[in-house]
This record gives structure tokens, C-alpha cells and sequence, in this order.
């Protein structure tokens, strides 16, 4: 047996690089209307392609609604962690949940869960179409420091099976977040379909922020714009998340000027910590 050793000076040890216990992130919750060409509120074949290069401004992009088109929503990111679709093949029976990620940190194994309840195919908001529900997945923003980053689509629509559809999933959203997450410090983002302005929604919403611990970036920085797509955070004892900033980024519309998304796109900028 040959053994071999190498001598080596204290000059040639590698000093360790410090890991992060601070810095900014900015992330994008963005429901980019990708249903197919004439389903969609918007145009999808045309606007995707732009939306994809503008999302590299961020460093975490949460997209609602990217069933047909993801593979021209990927085309242009350079994120280096990014979520692979529900399926592969976008079709009329597998529209899928619509929840992708693109991340400029890594993140573990994605979780996706469908609501348990929808309500319409061609009623209502025809919610039943899709899988709609909420993904989670941990993420690592240095070392050993991770947060619990979940995007959700709540059932839309105001008839009242839509409304007692959305009901039940925010319950089921709850529950599991208090299962899985129980300690850990959160962002949820995505699109709520919560209008805090109307009766059948603030009640849910206030729920929801209290009985998860959620604190809405936009009222904690007095935004004035409330919206149903929103960025809430839960900070942990091993993690502080303050909001910076709150916006909707005026990029994302076409040479004319017009949205590329029947949905503007939100952006908060985050500080985060560890205490």
C-alpha cells in the first residue's frame, strides 16, 4: 500500500469564506396570463416572449397563470434555479397548477398541492380547468439561512361556489402551512384573489394574515395600492425579513404601452437578517 503526504505551509491553507448573515433580495410575484391564444385575457403568443428577458432584474420571480407557454416565459431568463413545469406538454386535461419559479438562489425539492375545491368549466371563473393550488419550496439565501417561499393561486371569481371554493382552499392553505412551516420564517406571494375592499374577501384575507402570521408587504410600507396579487412575509427567530420597498415595475408593457399581462406584476425589495 503506497501512502502519500504532502507537506504544506500555514500560507497555503485556504482562509474560509464568511458566509452571509445579511442583504437584499428583490422579488416579483407576476401572473403572466398564459392560457392559450383566445382564452387568455391577454395575448400570450405575442407578450411572453417579451415578459421573459425582464424578469432577470430579479432575484426570485414567482409567475401565476404559466400553463401554455412556459418554455417561451424560460426562454430569455437567466436564472440559474429554476422549477420545471407540472407537465412537460401543456394540454387540454393537463393544464396544470401554472406556479413556476425562477431563482438566483437554490432552492429544494418543490411542492406542489391542488386546492381542494374548485367550482366552473364554463361558468363562473371556469377555475376547474386548471389545477390551481400552491407550491412551496425551501430556499437558501447563504449558508445555512433559508426561508419557506410559497406561490399561490387562490380560486377566482365571485359567484358564491367560487367564493366558498376559495374559502376551502385558504383553510386547506393554512392548515398545511401550519404543518409544514410551523416555525420556519415565510414569504407567500402569488395571486390571492382577495379584494380586501369587498365584504366576502376581508374576512378570509384578515384570517389568513392572523392565523399564519403574515404581515403584507404593501401595508407595512403604507403602499396605497392594495392589490389581490400580493407579497406577505413571516419572520422566525433565526430570520428577520423587512420590506424596502413596494412597486409595481413600469417595464412589463409592449411598445405601445400596454400591459403584457392582464395583471401588473408587483416587486418588493427585501433586507434580510439573521438576528
Amino acid at each position: 500500500m503506497l501512502h502519500l503526504f504532502f507537506a504544506c505551509s500555514p500560507d497555503d491553507v485556504d482562509e474560509p469564506v464568511p458566509v452571509a448573515t445579511s442583504g437584499e433580495f428583490t422579488l416579483l410575484t407576476y401572473n403572466v396570463a398564459g392560457l392559450p391564444e383566445g382564452l387568455s385575457h391577454s395575448h400570450p403568443e405575442a407578450n411572453t416572449p417579451q415578459i421573459s428577458p425582464l424578469l432577470n432584474d430579479y432575484d426570485l420571480v414567482l409567475a401565476q397563470e404559466d400553463f401554455w407557454y412556459h418554455n417561451e416565459l424560460a426562454a430569455n431568463t437567466t436564472h440559474p434555479h429554476q422549477s420545471d413545469p407540472m407537465w412537460d406538454t401543456p394540454a387540454a386535461d393537463k393544464m396544470g397548477d401554472g406556479l413556476n419559479r425562477f431563482s438566483s438562489f437554490a432552492f429544494g425539492d418543490l411542492t406542489r398541492v391542488q386546492w381542494v375545491a374548485c367550482n366552473g368549466f364554463t361558468d363562473c371563473a371556469s377555475d376547474c380547468l386548471a389545477t390551481k393550488g400552491f407550491s412551496m419550496a425551501l430556499t437558501t439565501l447563504a449558508g445555512e439561512t433559508a426561508v419557506d417561499v410559497y406561490n399561490l393561486h387562490a380560486e377566482a371569481g365571485s359567484c358564491e361556489a367560487d367564493i366558498d371554493a376559495r374559502n376551502a382552499g385558504l383553510e386547506q392553505f393554512v392548515d398545511a402551512i401550519a404543518s409544514h412551516s410551523p416555525e420556519q420564517a415565510l414569504i407567500v406571494a402569488g395571486d390571492t384573489n382577495l379584494h380586501s375592499d369587498k365584504a366576502y374577501d376581508s374576512v378570509p384575507l384578515e384570517n389568513l394574515l392572523s392565523k399564519v402570521g403574515l404581515t403584507d408587504a404593501c401595508r407595512d410600507l403604507e403602499c396605497g395600492d392594495e392589490r389581490i396579487d400580493r407579497v406577505m412575509f413571516r419572520n422566525s427567530p433565526s430570520l428577520t425579513l423587512t420590506p424596502l420597498e413596494w412597486s409595481i415595475p413600469p417595464e412589463f408593457v409592449d411598445a405601445e404601452g400596454n400591459d403584457l399581462s392582464d395583471h401588473e406584476p408587483v416587486a418588493v425589495r427585501f433586507h434580510w437578517a439573521v438576528p
